[in-house]
């Protein structure tokens, strides 16, 4: 549906809730022939704001692209295909994926290979400095025995010998322990770093043969297949994906709409955000059904505006304020995706008095209308208008004739 956004303050009757005259044709009822006076009316007058949308379900099974890296798709079911669940719905292209796992798994060999081969070394290493200590030790215990001589009994140049030569030995023994440790912790260090890199080349391996397997997709519940919108650059814009596209990781494919509760998204200009607000009664008119009317109420209207011809979600592309209307009843024959035309009550006068809009003057704040016979003006209260015809409060009375210029 090419609906139009905008105001309009109608008459509306109660018998002809589903459409009704234009405005125009309101007025004109109670105008003459020659269209110089008209008779003031008393009739359901309703401040209808009007909005275009589209059916959709609350709550859908999505369908999104495998985790990995992107993907074509080389089969899809047709959009509004009626399908099973269980039932295979897109079939993506795996080569790139299977090549992706190959090279994968030979990260994976090789980052177990290189740990490995750390580790064997590092048992040599560490073999090595531990025979380092036992060898410093010794030395160190033949020199304390040799310093533990009493200087009495050995000359004062050989006695202050064997005591430097012990505190170098244990100086040896504290350096070749101090490496040891080191040792260890860098090498923990090393290891734990392979270790953890084989375990991210296995976590990328299982991701990507998970993806394999879920390169052939099945519908998770019944249903009606939905297949999302693609942007593409370009006067086209977004348009329903096909097979031989190529979509990102996670990607919304495609959904499936539970059909047992529907509501109606829909967008406001960016001129006319402010006019409506969540809470407003509202009457959906499907496209397919014009005889049908459904009542509903506004639930919240968005705070930013979509950005133009651009979407990457499954509803429409469309711009303005996003507008989602809750219905009352949810019939058997709404379908995803059709139009619907929204009519937002935001006022309603059961009984008001109507006269055209260029029976009534704007002066110094006042109203005033020209009434047959009396010569003079008479200023009267108007509770709103359109380029059309006006609601009066006071200041006339049903059957008045009033003068247009």
């Amino acid at each position: 549906m090419t609906g139009w956004p905008g105001f309009r303050l109608g008459l509306i009757v109660l018998a002809t809730l589903a459409g009704g005259p234009s405005c125009q044709s309101a007025a004109g009822s109670g105008t003459d022939a020659a269209g110089q006076e008209a008779v003031v009316t008393r009739r359901l007058v309703e401040d209808v704001f009007l909005l275009s949308g589209e059916l959709s379900a609350v709550r859908q099974a999505s369908i999104v692209a495998p985790r990995g890296e992107a993907l074509q798709i080389r089969w899809m079911a047709e959009d509004g295909t009626d399908v099973k669940e269980g039932e295979r719905v897109i079939e993506f292209d795996a080569a790139r994926l299977i090549q992706s796992i190959e090279e994968l798994r030979l990260k994976v060999r090789q980052a177990e290979n290189e740990r490995e081969s750390r580790a064997r070394a590092v048992v040599a290493e560490a073999d090595g400095k531990r025979v380092a200590v036992d060898k410093a030790d010794v030395e160190a215990k033949k020199a304390r025995i040799d310093a533990a001589v009493p200087r009495e009994l050995r000359p004062a140049v050989e006695w202050a010998k064997f005591q430097a030569t012990a505190a170098e030995k244990e100086a040896t023994l504290q350096k070749a322990r101090l490496d040891q440790e080191a040792f260890r912790t860098s090498s923990r260090s090393d290891l734990e770093v392979l270790r953890r890199g084989e375990e991210k080349a296995r976590r990328e391996l299982e991701v990507a043969e998970k993806a394999l397997l879920a390169t052939s997709v099945r519908a998770p519940r019944s249903g009606i297949f939905l297949s999302g919108n693609f942007w593409q650059w370009g006067p086209e814009g977004p348009r329903k994906l096909q097979p031989g596209d190529t979509v990102w990781p996670n990607f919304p494919v495609a959904s499936i709409p539970d059909p047992t509760e529907m509501e109606v998204s829909a967008a406001l200009s960016e001129v006319d955000h402010g006019r409506i607000g969540a809470g407003m009664k509202t009457r959906c008119i499907l496209d397919t059904y014009p005889d049908r009317v459904f009542e509903g109420r506004i639930e919240n209207v968005g705070a930013v505006a979509a950005e133009a011809g651009r979407s990457f979600g499954l509803s429409t592309a469309r711009t303005g304020f996003p507008v989602r209307v809750s219905l009352a009843v949810t019939d058997p024959i709404m379908r995803p995706g059709l139009s619907v035309r929204v009519e937002v009550l935001r006022a309603a006068w059961p009984q008001a008095l109507v006269v055209p809009r260029h029976a009534v003057h704007f002066e110094k704040e006042q109203a005033v209308v020209v009434r047959k016979g009396l010569g003079g003006r008479t200023v009267v209260r108007v509770a709103g208008c359109t380029l059309v015809e006006c609601v009066v409060e006071s200041g006339l009375k049903e059957g008045d004739h009033v003068l247009i210029p």
